[in-house]
């Protein structure tokens, strides 16, 4: 990609950032001025304010950036990944009896009938 194209990006990407920042600050105030002074007695916020509280949000619960990979380890995909492998690793280590006790653990812990049960049982599937 030539330089021109990259300054062309950098402009539209500070336009954007500019518009939504714009945005989100005028959304902020009109909602605080709509809801707090009505709810709570607050007083009402100026724009700047506004984008004040935005900022005073995103340092409280942290900055999440954008795309494809902004979850990284977080995402629940990988933790569910994660756990299965971990999950299947201690079964494939256990004796067929040991296996269905730990399943059999697990499923009474969580209040779950086991498949067995609902096979034997097949009217009372209440889970």
């Amino acid at each position: 990609m030539s330089k021109r194209k990259y300054v062309k990006y950098g402009i539209g990407f500070l336009f954007i950032a500019a518009a939504m920042v714009t945005l989100m600050g005028y959304a902020t105030m009109y909602l605080w001025n709509w809801l707090i002074p009505e709810i709570f007695g607050g007083t009402t916020v100026t724009f700047w304010q506004a984008i004040g509280l935005i900022a005073l949000g995103k340092l409280l619960t942290g900055f999440m950036s954008w795309g494809p990979k902004s979850w990284g380890k977080h995402h629940m995909g990988y933790k569910g990944q994660h756990w299965r492998a971990k999950m299947e690793a201690k079964l494939a280590n256990m004796t067929p009896e040991e296996r269905e006790k730990f399943k059999k653990y697990y499923y009474d812990r969580c209040g779950w009938k086991t498949p067995q049960d609902l096979t034997e049982n097949p009217t009372n599937q209440t889970a």
